[in-house]
């Protein structure tokens, strides 16, 4: 087996992996076993038939792959495959060939093969093949507990709820048992009716309309119904009405989930959307309300400073004037003393002539 120059695979997958390798060559399978050791958890050898369904019947329940030489004289590589398969067909397996008799592989392909690996067995190719095994059988159970875990989910579901399927016109296909006592119809009759078919419903907290675009612009509508028995009596419904898609994103069908509700309970439900509403229009309305008073406060500091101004330039011409009038009154003191003196000289003048 020829060694590779890089790791092409996921070794996380073989680490948690046990194999059966069968190989009839002793130095293929000694040097091979030794080399799948440092991958696999653990590595189960067998050289003959016999030995190889020994050891697969004791351990069937942990090994979670094959790789057998199907070479063997007599087409016993062929008796091998068929052994196995008759206690367990889905496990893998993987079939080693030289090619030397195409029979044997045409032989083998009905045994439902995973892959098969030409020899001389390369290394990294070979490990890269089981490891995508792996990979794809360990994805196949964890959906395999995904679909069962839904189905138990559904299971709850059925059981709790009144369900109906929709195809994309908003016509009924399906129905379970709830919705079918509860409406009192049968499922013929109820096929092909319309979600919103006056036989069978009454009002909701919105329109059809509104329902319809919800649903058709890929949303999920969620409210109260009000709908009609067979025989014209009411009865509600908390309900919920989704799409159902394709991988691509289509649209593929409407399924509606209701849970049955009083009339009391209608009305308490309803009155507490009322109060919603009336305390989400009380919030808007007190948003405003804060926004008017931040913005007259604004106005009045703004006031305030003008006021302040106005005061301060007050003040300061109050405080000239009052300057101006002090000097006014030193100048018309000086300018009496300058009359008096000159009163004085003239007669001083007068007195001389």
């Amino acid at each position: 087996m020829s060694q590779p120059n890089s790791c092409s695979f996921d070794k996380n997958y073989l680490a948690n992996t046990t194999i059966l390798f069968i190989e009839n060559n002793d130095k293929i399978r000694f040097e091979t076993s030794e080399i799948f050791s440092a991958f696999f958890k653990k590595v189960l050898v067998a050289k003959e038939v016999e030995e190889a369904i020994n050891i697969y019947q004791d351990n069937k329940a942990s090994i979670d792959i094959i790789i057998t030489d199907v070479d063997f004289p007599n087409y016993r590589g062929i008796d091998l495959l068929s052994q196995i398969r008759s206690i367990n067909w889905e496990v893998p397996i993987l079939i080693t060939t030289t090619f030397s008799d195409m029979n044997i592989l045409v032989r083998a392909i009905k045994f439902n093969l995973a892959n098969y690996i030409v020899k001389p067995i390369q290394l990294n190719t070979t490990l890269k093949i089981m490891s995508e095994i792996i990979k794809r059988k360990q994805q196949k159970k964890e959906l395999a507990v995904k679909n069962n875990e839904l189905r138990q989910f559904m299971a709850i579901l059925d059981s709790c709820n009144i369900i109906c399927e929709m195809d994309l016109n908003f016509k009924i296909t399906s129905a379970n048992d709830a919705f079918l006592i509860n409406s009192e119809f049968g499922l013929d009759e109820l096929i092909g009716m319309g979600f919103n078919d006056k036989q069978i419903f009454k009002s909701a907290d919105a329109t059809d309309r509104k329902i319809i675009d919800t649903l058709r612009a890929g949303k999920t509508w969620v409210g109260l119904s009000k709908k009609l028995t067979k025989q014209g009596a009411n009865y509600y419904t908390h309900s919920t009405i989704l799409p159902i898609f394709y991988n691509d994103g289509r649209i593929k069908k409407y399924i509606e989930f209701s849970t049955l509700i009083s009339k009391y309970e209608n009305e308490v439900l309803s009155l507490r959307k009322h109060i919603y509403l009336l305390k989400s229009e009380n919030l808007k309305v007190n948003t405003e309300l804060k926004k008017e008073k931040d913005y007259y406060f604004q106005v009045a500091e703004k006031l305030q400073e003008q006021v302040d101004d106005n005061v301060n330039n007050a003040q300061k011409i109050l405080f000239e004037l009052y300057e101006v009038k002090k000097q006014n009154k030193i100048l018309q003191e000086k300018l009496k003393m300058q009359e008096s003196r000159f009163e004085e000289f003239q007669a001083t003048m007068l007195c001389g002539n």
